[in-house]
């Protein structure tokens, strides 16, 4: 396991770091557009509800990682330009709390994954932005976590890969990135909108936080992942990352999503590619 802090002043990208703490308005044509790369697959969450021409949204009680919710699509909701996932210390069917998990059905290998995030925080929360084939059996394919929080730990977002080594055994690298706001103070992420991104070529995977890329890692330390990924968007309760909610945890809790954009170069694009207009 390797484990990496970085630091980093917050670049001001479009208006994801100037103190907007409401989504923006509806993307135009040209917003979407992004020099060098062709869009492949986006979700602005312009309806009354979610697409489910574009996502699964799952109905799950069991869930890994010693989580503690209950998955259920009334717990996704789209309003005002933003997918809206809610997590509440409602009991359900044995579990304490209620949360929700989206999975795209679109997949892609390689390419530039973004979204822009108001993400929630207390103790015991874990909310992510990940990347995961459809198929095939956990770790053996990869996994890219994009941005992952500890709801008791509001200054630091982080990153991941998974993936299995030459004897199929799990490994995973991993990142945390912290960032300090035009006077010189910590950023306390869930304050605000946010873009997280992660940049997945043939050679490396990076990651960035309002366009400032603060881990790189390529086949030194991992092996190539060739399998087309989907996008989950979901807010865990309990488990390892963050602990279980205390007597100090506030419910609700919203992972606010104001988009969800998906690239690709040219020179990347495989056959596996697969998009939803």
């Amino acid at each position: 396991m390797s484990k990496v802090k970085r630091s980093a002043t917050a670049a001001l990208v479009s208006c994801a770091v100037a103190g907007c703490a409401t989504a923006c308005q509806a993307a135009t044509p040209d917003e979407l557009q992004r020099p060098g790369w062709t869009l492949t697959f986006h979700d602005e969450f312009d309806g009354s509800a979610v697409d489910t021409e574009k996502w699964e949204v799952l109905t799950r009680k069991n869930s890994h990682n010693e989580e503690k919710q209950y998955y259920l699509p009334e717990q996704a909701t789209v309003v005002d330009g933003v997918l809206r996932i809610t997590a509440t210390n409602e009991p359900y069917e044995g579990k304490n709390y209620r949360s929700a998990r989206l999975e795209s059905w679109f997949t892609q290998k390689y390419g530039r994954f973004e979204v822009r995030a108001k993400i929630p925080t207390t103790k015991g929360i874990w909310p992510a932005i990940w990347l995961l084939p459809r198929e095939g059996h956990w770790p053996h394919n990869g996994e890219i976590d994009i941005m992952e929080h500890g709801g008791s730990r509001s200054h630091d977002v982080s990153c991941a890969i998974h993936f299995s080594d030459e004897n199929r055994q799990h490994k995973h690298v991993w990142a945390v990135h912290q960032a300090n706001d035009e006077n010189g103070k910590p950023i306390e992420w869930a304050k605000d909108f946010h873009i997280y991104a992660a940049e997945w070529s043939p050679k490396d995977v990076a990651f960035f936080v309002d366009g400032v890329e603060y881990y790189r890692v390529g086949h030194d330390k991992i092996p190539e992942l060739n399998t087309p990924m989907c996008v989950i968007l979901n807010t865990a309760v309990g488990g390892w990352f963050d602990g279980d909610p205390d007597d100090n945890t506030v419910f609700p809790q919203f992972f606010d999503i104001d988009y969800v954009r998906v690239y690709q170069k040219e020179a990347w694009k495989t056959e596996s590619d697969n998009a939803l207009e």
